[in-house]
């Protein structure tokens, strides 16, 4: 069964970028991802850029609206995504359990049946 893994965190809860500490985390993803492969079970991923980047659609009525940032007022943003092929939930918790993200507390995933 397919899952997607969608990364969230608090905005600055992960290591400054560029900061040993960052690369030392960004060195467990490499970890992460190297055994999710050897595992079989990584059908990708990608980071995302932050929500001041975004632009949301809406519709009202027949008018489509276009809003700068995000699509509502949150503490936590999306970070990124992995999809994954494991045989159940379980497996996916066990999974998402080891990211660096959670592992060291900096944030959450959510997952959801694809």
């Amino acid at each position: 069964m397919k899952y997607t893994f969608i990364l969230v965190a608090t905005p600055g809860a992960e290591p400054a970028y560029g900061s040993d500490e960052w690369k030392n985390y960004a060195a467990e993803y490499g970890a992460w991802n190297e055994q999710a492969a050897k595992a079989g079970i990584h059908r990708g991923g990608e980071p995302v850029q932050p929500p001041e980047r975004a632009t949301t659609v809406r519709k009202e009525g027949d008018e489509v609206k276009l809003h700068d940032g995000p699509f509502a007022e949150t503490k936590e943003v999306i970070l990124g995504w992995y999809l994954v092929e494991v045989d159940n939930l379980d497996e996916a918790i066990k999974w998402a359990s080891k990211m660096p993200l959670v592992d060291n507390g900096f944030g959450a995933i959510e997952i959801r049946p694809s």
